[in-house]
């Protein structure tokens, strides 16, 4: 299964403005999937050190509210 290419300052700064922390992030993210998600997960994605699988950033996406553009990394000459 391939990762999708998620925007970490992105990611950050839609989860700041909802006011959430990682482990709130993650907590909700938790319930999304139906299984454990680590603080220290969602970091890595901020921080652009892992990408999410499709699965995984559905449910980003959901907790946080956004739809999936809002946080893939966009290529140059790529409009939404």
């Amino acid at each position: 299964m391939q990762s999708v290419k998620v925007d970490g300052h992105r990611l950050r700064a839609v989860r700041e403005e909802r006011e959430l922390t990682t482990t709130q992030l993650a907590a909700l993210v938790s319930v999304e999937l139906g299984r454990p998600v680590s603080q220290s997960t969602i970091t890595k994605y901020e921080m652009g050190h892992r990408q999410p699988r499709p699965q995984m950033f559905g449910a980003l996406c959901r907790a946080l509210r956004r739809p999936k553009t809002d946080l893939l990394v966009q290529t140059e000459g790529q409009s939404v």
